[in-house]
């Protein structure tokens, strides 16, 4: 198995939304055929010693000392199954949610990966893209190219969330220096050829700069009669654990008010969203309900369930797979 990943100074073991994570990644990645309470607990504890044995190993220590060792090794294993039966539980509610489209089969006590799955290379990838979160630093990827398909990904997200045809989809932002759908790169000639295609008016461009004011996915559901007033949605990617909340798309997307400040002057509001690699499970309800944000919160669970497989490019799919290749590499063990 991969080495786990760090915890704080306070805890022993990783938090069980984490250890789900990571025994994903021991799936997805090929390490482990399966994964089960066991072999998990095992990994957290250490194998269980046999007290004879340590016992005459350690002859020269009083029989309440090596009593009280092994009352603590036994507490330690205990709290390792613990642990392990919460991330199982944790495993279980992602396979239940979202179903077909989860490319794992978990029972009560053990999961195993079903690469038969057409989600499977897609989930990989996310799964991946969460491990440079968990080992911040370790995987030495500096994020240009799975910032670029990650961005990818979240479009094609949008387009299915959506039910829309992926012709009325683009990626906006800016990841490797150049938007998708073939948009020019300088901010007011994209935002132009933009709302040509989407039949909105063009708002008060700025004349310069390569910005996509926080618009890393743009997709919209038209009606066919080249009017506008349609449902748009304006995604955010983030790939950096913990900022997604920070990271809505800019208003100048959505205001209609002051009128100078509108980038397109849509007819009907958009619907913003943001993507992240982390699960909402590690954000508190109370937390998510309390904060100051009113984004479509997609996590990769989300963004899985969302995407229509039979839709991704070849192209994307072999850079995606290039990538992958290169993390599974660079795992530690």
């Amino acid at each position: 198995m991969f080495a786990l990943p760090p915890t704080t100074d306070s805890d022993s073991f990783p938090d069980p939304i984490r250890l789900a994570d990571w025994m994903e990644l021991n799936l997805v990645a090929e390490e482990e055929d399966s994964v089960s309470i066991e072999s998990v607990a095992t990994e957290l504890a250490g194998p269980p010693t046999d007290d004879s044995d340590e016992s005459e190993q350690r002859a020269d220590q009083d029989s309440d000392s090596v009593r009280d060792d092994s009352q603590v090794r036994k507490g330690y294993w205990y709290e390792a199954v613990r642990k392990t039966e919460d991330a199982f539980a944790e495993l279980s509610g992602r396979a239940e949610y979202f179903e077909d489209c989860y490319p794992f089969d978990v029972t009560e006590d053990s999961a195993i990966a079903d690469l038969s799955k057409g989600t499977f290379e897609i989930y990989r990838f996310l799964v991946l893209l969460r491990a440079r979160q968990l080992y911040p630093g370790a995987l030495g990827d500096p994020g240009d190219e799975s910032g670029y398909l990650f961005e990818e990904l979240v479009t094609h997200s949008l387009a299915g969330y959506l039910g829309s045809n992926p012709i009325n989809a683009i990626r906006f932002g800016v990841a490797l220096g150049s938007r998708g759908g073939g948009l020019p790169l300088p901010l007011s000639d994209a935002v132009v050829e933009l709302s040509r295609r989407m039949s909105e008016k063009e708002g008060m461009i700025p004349v310069s700069g390569k910005d996509d004011y926080r618009a890393d996915a743009i997709a919209w559901r038209p009606f066919g009669d080249r009017s506008p007033g349609q449902l748009v949605m304006i995604g955010q990617a983030k790939i950096t654990e913990g900022s997604w909340m920070d990271s809505e798309p800019a208003n100048r997307w959505t205001d209609r008010v002051p009128e100078e400040d509108c980038l397109i002057r849509f007819v009907a509001r958009p619907v913003t969203a943001v993507g992240f690699p982390e699960t909402l499970s590690l954000t508190k309800r109370e937390v998510l309900i309390g904060a100051n944000f009113s984004s479509i919160p997609l996590d990769r669970l989300r963004l899985l369930s969302s995407i229509r497989t039979e839709n991704l490019p070849d192209d994307l799919r072999e850079r995606m797979r290039d990538w992958n290749q290169s993390m599974k590499l660079r795992l530690q063990r």
